[in-house]
């Protein structure tokens, strides 16, 4: 049996504390104690899975290998502590981090409002924790509030080690000396930056109303209990913005605090949202869902499982892509938001005039109007094209391939710019129309040249028009691409567990993408100081999103697929 010094045993008899009235008990889960704690107007809560055998399975991929590896060189000594021995023994199996809610008028900060619980599954240890804490720690007290110990300690300034991170890096502050409280309850631990929140958790357990209470939290917490859930978040709106707003104007943040009033009058419509960051087989997952405060119909602006035709008209080795519906309609949605603030307004009319100065064309009217259909903007590999004129090795092609119910205003508006280009540098530039195996193609080429073409575009069905980087890119998508990428492994990897239907996808190949990007720029990427970021993020084989909606919610799905680690 271990010998405690008398000094130690002293500090255990002094952090015990007297158990505060509560309806829970010791045994029940982490996630009940936090909805039995906490108030139900609590504004965000963050549930963290401690449970080791869940971190472990993120073992198997790449990513988390290398970069702890590169990382973990970087850590302050300080920061190196046998987290086995010291906390996991007494830790149970998730831990909630949470903003307090406002309190009348009194101004939100991250050091009166934020609480760390964690849950004790072996008390005695985490008493000599707790013990062994305060001895090593110079300028700590304890003080009681309504029956509850407070342990109060400063922390030391602590800086990185500065010397083994890059330049670019080596500017980092210190972290500033900051204060530390903690209080233990029956099953659990409580921490904050003052003791300011952990009494205002006390008056919560006193009586008031609790999360236990807050059905919208009740639903969230339930869906963490998965234990392939690493991270749970949520938000209530109504306690969150003044919070959140607070906060960002707090002098004292090391950042520059962002404001949220841009952003408030959107959230409205909303009552809560919440968030979870999963490990799935391809790799890792992140769902954001906001909640409206009242049930709507189903949006009408989905893409149907079956009805995402425009993929087809991407090559396999695309870059990245953008895909939707309705071009149109999103861009009035976000002109009427961009035009609520006066400043946003005068920018939007100045860039409205300025196209329409400098192509003769209503932006709205001529260009956005017809494009109602699906939509996908994407980057693809190409050996000619625009971007060839500027750089050999550039070898990138843009294509934009847009669905219409009207066809005519889209030819309108295409003899209009093709007479406003061959004006421009008076007659520089010529306009031919040729063809590739079959399907006819208006191109807009330097000197009557195709090889030096600046535009390309082909209506490569009735009412699907394909637009590039000049004649020698849209050559490798009409009249359709060799290879398709619905049909690529990686494509369908990245999209298969999304939800259907949705409102398109943001995708992104990393493999191809690095290889052109560093084949681009080698010189930049090929010192030895590289390698190890190289290899994290080559780790990564795709970035993949989509948005869905319910009558109940807004989702928001992104998936990031990660190579398994080499053994």
């Amino acid at each position: 049996m271990m010998l405690l010094p008398a000094a130690t045993l002293s500090l255990l008899s002094t952090l015990t504390v007297a158990a505060v009235p509560e309806t829970n008990q010791p045994s029940l889960s982490s996630g009940a104690i936090v909805a039995n704690v906490l108030p139900a107007d609590t504004p965000l809560v963050g549930l963290v899975n401690t449970r080791a055998e869940t971190w472990k399975t993120l073992g198997r991929f790449q990513l988390v290998q290398k970069t702890w590896t590169a990382v973990s060189q970087f850590l302050p000594v300080t920061a190196k502590f046998d987290y086995t021995k010291n906390v996991e023994s007494w830790l149970g199996e998730q831990v909630t981090v949470a903003f307090m809610p406002k309190v009348g008028s009194t101004v939100a900060s991250i050091d009166a409002n934020f609480l760390l619980l964690a849950p004790v599954k072996d008390d005695k240890r985490l008493q000599l924790f707790l013990a062994q804490l305060q001895a090593d720690t110079q300028g700590s007290k304890v003080r009681q509030y309504k029956g509850v110990n407070i342990l109060e300690l400063e922390t030391p300034e602590v800086a990185p080690t500065k010397n083994k991170l890059p330049p670019s890096l080596q500017k980092l502050p210190k972290l500033k000396k900051r204060g530390v409280a903690i209080a233990t309850f029956p099953g659990y631990v409580v921490t904050g930056i003052t003791a300011q929140p952990i009494e205002q958790l006390i008056d919560t357990a006193q009586g008031n109303a609790t999360l236990a209470q807050n059905p919208q939290f009740q639903q969230t917490i339930e869906r963490s209990r998965s234990g392939k859930v690493l991270f749970t978040i949520y938000e209530n709106l109504s306690t969150f913005v003044p919070l959140i707003s607070d906060i960002s104007k707090d002098p004292n943040l090391p950042f520059p605090g962002l404001s949220v009033d841009a952003i408030s009058p959107s959230l409205n419509e909303y009552s809560t949202i919440d968030g979870f960051l999963t490990v799935q087989t391809e790799g890792l997952r992140f769902q954001v869902n906001a909640y409206h405060q009242t049930s709507k119909s189903a949006k009408d602006d989905l893409i149907t499982q079956n009805h995402q035709m425009i993929l087809s008209r991407l090559p396999a080795a695309t870059y990245s892509a953008l895909t939707g519906r309705n071009l149109n309609q999103q861009w009035l949605k976000l002109a009427q938001t961009i035009s609520t603030k006066a400043q946003l307004k005068d920018l939007l009319a100045t860039f409205r005039n300025f196209f329409r100065s400098s192509t003769g064309l209503d932006l709205e009217k001529d260009i956005m109007s017809w494009m109602d259909g699906e939509y996908a903007l994407f980057f693809f590999p190409t050996k000619g094209g625009l971007f060839k004129l500027a750089s050999p090795n550039f070898n990138l092609g843009i294509g934009l391939a847009v669905q219409t119910t009207n066809r005519a205003a889209a030819d309108t508006t295409f003899k209009k710019l093709d007479q406003f280009i061959k004006s421009l540098l008076m007659g520089g530039i010529i306009v031919n129309t040729q063809d590739i195996k079959g399907q006819s193609v208006t191109s807009w080429d330097l000197g009557g040249d195709s090889a030096q073409s600046l535009l390309a575009y082909s209506w490569v069905n009735q009412d699907t028009v394909v637009v590039a980087t000049g004649f020698s890119a849209i050559a490798d998508l009409v009249p359709q691409p060799y290879v398709k990428l619905p049909a690529t492994y990686n494509f369908r990897t990245a999209t298969n567990s999304l939800p259907r239907p949705n409102r398109g996808y943001f995708y992104v190949n990393m493999g191809s993408f690095l290889s052109w990007f560093y084949g681009f720029v080698p010189i930049m990427f090929n010192d030895q100081n590289s390698q190890s970021w190289k290899e994290i993020i080559g780790s990564i084989y795709s970035i993949s999103a989509t948005t869905s909606t319910t009558p109940e919610r807004e989702q928001f799905d992104i998936l990031v697929v990660l190579a398994p680690s080499r053994k």
